[in-house]
């Protein structure tokens, strides 16, 4: 019986279509945002690595990266940049929307897991 319960629930996680990673660490995915017609998302994968796409006018800049997190921050890394992109990351109830907010301070952002 356990272990048709166990099936049952990863079958519905899968149908849901959560993924089992994105599970032990919510960062992990695809995350999207749109600010004054300018659309950024990050493509977040298990291993650290990830890409982020600046997308302005329908042309779109991809920009590999790492990226690493601990219990409050996330720190994002990009290709060609000398600066890590730091920020305190939040999430709602189903983990659908992180917020981050800058560590230096800055404007807060809503992404929206894709």
């Amino acid at each position: 019986m356990k272990k048709f319960a166990v099936i049952a629930v990863i079958a519905m996680l899968v149908i849901s279509g959560c993924a089992l990673t994105a599970l032990i660490n919510p960062i992990i995915g695809s995350w999207e945002n749109t600010t004054i017609g300018i659309t950024t998302e990050y493509d977040l994968n298990s291993d650290g690595t990830g890409l982020r796409t600046v997308t302005l006018l329908g042309v779109g800049v991809v920009t590999p990266g790492t990226w690493s997190s601990d219990s409050t921050t996330l720190t994002m890394t990009w290709s060609g940049s000398t600066e890590d992109q730091v920020a305190y990351y939040a999430f709602n109830g189903d983990n659908s929307i992180m917020t981050l907010t800058p560590a230096g301070g800055g404007l807060i952002s809503e992404f929206t897991r894709q």
